[in-house]
């Protein structure tokens, strides 16, 4: 390559290389930008000349188009002609100049040469940075990409999304090895702050409880250093969450607290204190701290009104109404206050229903199934229809919140142990969460 122009041609081919291996293949550019976690525009701008991405970019085309190393070759090929001729011109210029009495004068323009660098090596430097700097299509679809995640969580399966956001993670690790401009630096921490946090979320539904606790940590140490304080109360929500499945009362609520303290005026704070906050306090038994959190949060549903009906569990906006009534009645029902429960209970699973959520819908469920246990007038068939309903809704799913959940009904069924239909749901509890022959069930059989 012994020009620029040369240089420019043999990379515009390569591009249309790229585009023809493509077609052949099957994939449109938005397939292939998602297959190799580029942005769409970088895959265009590649093969239209316009963009020269770095070498990484060509190792994945090269392994998702299955060319045998084609692509990269030529990159690699491309890199050393640049090189050599970047070489040959500077060689010679890079002799000390002779001083003379007249060598700190102006330079001559036949002199020039001798002082700076040669114009293709800082053209070089300049490239690699651009190269290195994610640009704000990269950004973008990263963001849209997890977004478009935390709406789909509880609607896929975790172990299905947690196998879509694997590459996603490894994605974001190659891009914070890499150099951007400060404000893009704070956007990428943000993003991976919240991909953490999913992570964190999809492993605490599968049961990985230590590994649930390493994302959500993560996730708040991405946060603070973003310095996004809406971030960090995100964050702290989501660790409250995991250390209340995990039995960590007091964490939670720290969490919680913690959170609310950076959240300032942030709908985060709707989160926090129906989700964080009430449901610790219940299980902890504060009885006035639960109402306490319950009147705040519903007060604060006008200020933060939702733009859905029923937010994201993981909400990065508000809290929606039925999520903020269905975690009133599970701070409720821990207390046995469940004439409080049902009028919440009401509210939240016809916004569930409609919306086709299956763990909300099977959560709320279990909790009026507990209801008709503590009446004056006991339905333990009615309980039992209902909680069997909310198993065989997340049959494919197999949610720890639900399990967790089913067997602290059953534990309050224990009094009506010889009704069939509990004894059904013990069976298919069982089943589901994988529990060895020795273990007893969890309803004891009549005697």
């Amino acid at each position: 390559m012994a020009n620029s122009d040369e240089t420019k041609t043999a990379r515009c081919a390569l591009g249309r290389q790229l585009a023809e291996l493509r077609k052949a293949a099957g994939h449109t550019q938005h397939g292939l930008a998602r297959l190799v976690q580029y942005g769409r525009s970088s895959v265009a701008s590649t093969e239209t000349g316009h963009q020269y991405p770095d070498r990484e970019f060509w190792v994945r085309c090269d392994s998702t188009l299955q060319t045998g190393g084609k692509l990269v070759a030529e990159y690699d090929r491309i890199a050393e002609h640049r090189r050599r001729s970047a070489l040959q011109v500077v060689g010679p210029a890079s002799r000390p100049m002779a001083l003379s009495p007249t060598s700190f004068d102006a330079p001559r323009a036949d002199d020039a040469a001798g002082l700076w660098e040669h114009v293709d090596s800082i053209d070089a430097r300049r490239l690699a940075l651009k190269a290195a700097v994610d640009d704000d299509a990269r950004l973008s679809y990263l963001e849209t990409e997890i977004r478009q995640a935390i709406h789909d969580n509880e609607r896929l399966a975790p172990a299905i999304l947690t196998t879509r956001m694997r590459p996603l993670r490894a994605y974001v690790d190659q891009l914070m090895a890499g150099r951007q401009h400060p404000p893009q630096r704070a956007r990428l921490y943000t993003a991976a702050a919240h991909l953490s946090g999913l992570l964190a979320a999809l492993a605490l539904d599968l049961g990985a409880f230590r590994v649930a606790h390493a994302y959500a940590a993560e996730a708040f140490d991405l946060a603070d250093a973003a310095s996004e304080p809406e971030t960090q109360a995100w964050a702290r929500a989501t660790q409250s969450l995991i250390a209340f499945y995990t039995g960590e009362y007091h964490d939670a609520l720290a969490y919680a607290q913690d959170g609310l303290r950076r959240a300032g005026t942030s709908p985060q704070r709707i989160r926090l204190t129906i989700n964080g906050q009430a449901r610790a306090l219940a299980r902890l038994g504060d009885r006035y701290g639960v109402d306490s959190a319950v009147d705040r949060a519903f007060a604060m549903l006008s200020d933060h009104p939702s733009v859905t009906q029923v937010s994201t569990s993981l909400a990065l906006g508000p809290y929606c109404e039925a999520r903020t009534a269905a975690n009133a009645a599970t701070a409720y029902l821990a207390l046995g206050r469940t004439a409080d429960v049902d009028d919440h209970l009401t509210v939240a699973i016809a916004a569930f229903d409609t919306a086709g959520l299956r763990g909300p819908q099977a959560l709320s469920r279990l909790d009026l199934a507990t209801v008709h246990l503590h009446t004056d007038d006991p339905e333990p068939e009615q309980a039992a229809t209902l909680a069997m309903q909310a198993l065989t809704l997340t049959a494919d799913q197999r949610l720890e919140s639900v399990h967790q959940r089913a067997r602290q009904f059953l534990a309050v069924a224990r009094p009506f142990a010889r009704q069939p239909q509990l004894r059904q749901v013990a069976d298919l509890l069982a089943e589901r969460t994988q529990v060895s022959i020795a273990t007893p069930p969890a309803l004891p059989s009549p005697s």
